[in-house]
């Protein structure tokens, strides 16, 4: 029951994003261009599979982001993404690690969080004091069971060359830069908490225009 409580969101958001674009591709003549933003809970994990086996020529998953403002520790949500895309032949995915916080209360903006962040904030707490984070259980029924997919990830996935590298995994904010800048148009999937994304915005509002279409399903 509780796996299939988490399998929803996620998969609905993509269903509804082939679904809308796909007749656009077609007249178009081109691949979508995807970056999908996630906090990689297990509904996401879910999801991000069934982008993976779509038709390539129709739309083109460039990046993954992660989010670590919820329910996952950035090193295992990282290595996660990157065992998954080892399996569907797609290690040319970029991965970018968001840092566990981004905006302080007194509304600094952290530009470029991530990297190093997780790397001392595996444990129990975070360091952009975020509340809804802090509320989540560390142990079973919360981050223990997120962070391990519920045994997915060790009984069925097969594991490449590419593991989370703390001080050297690029930070979302890079990714992010990287893929919007590079046009043509890119379509962003956000299916997590929004801070990868608001604090991108907010930072390079000049790339805005480089953005196609937004859908978000996901939390305040």
């Amino acid at each position: 029951m509780l796996l299939q409580k988490h399998f929803s969101w996620g998969v609905l958001v993509v269903l509804v994003v082939v679904i809308g674009g796909s007749l656009q591709t077609v007249v178009e003549g081109r691949p979508r261009r995807i970056l999908l933003d996630t906090d990689v809970d297990t509904d996401d994990f879910f999801a991000l599979l069934y982008l993976l086996k779509l038709n390539r020529s129709e739309f083109q998953l460039e990046a993954v982001t992660v989010n670590a403002n919820a329910w996952t520790n950035s090193g295992h949500a990282v290595n996660h993404i990157y065992d998954l895309l080892y399996m569907m032949g797609r290690d040319d995915v970029a991965v970018g690690v968001g840092g566990e916080g981004g905006m302080l209360e007194d509304g600094t903006i952290l530009p470029n969080v991530g990297g190093y962040l997780p790397l001392i904030e595996q444990g129990t707490t975070t360091a952009g004091g975020c509340r809804y984070r802090q509320a989540i259980p560390v142990g079973p029924g919360g981050r223990l069971d997120i962070d391990t997919n519920f045994g997915i990830r060790k009984a069925f996935l097969p594991q490449g060359s590419r593991r989370y590298s703390p001080f050297r995994q690029p930070t979302a904010q890079q990714v992010m830069i990287d893929k919007i800048s590079a046009g043509p148009k890119i379509t962003v999937i956000v299916i997590g908490a929004h801070t990868n994304f608001a604090i991108f915005l907010m930072n390079n509002p000049h790339l805005k225009k480089n953005v196609e279409h937004i859908y978000v399903m996901g939390v305040v």
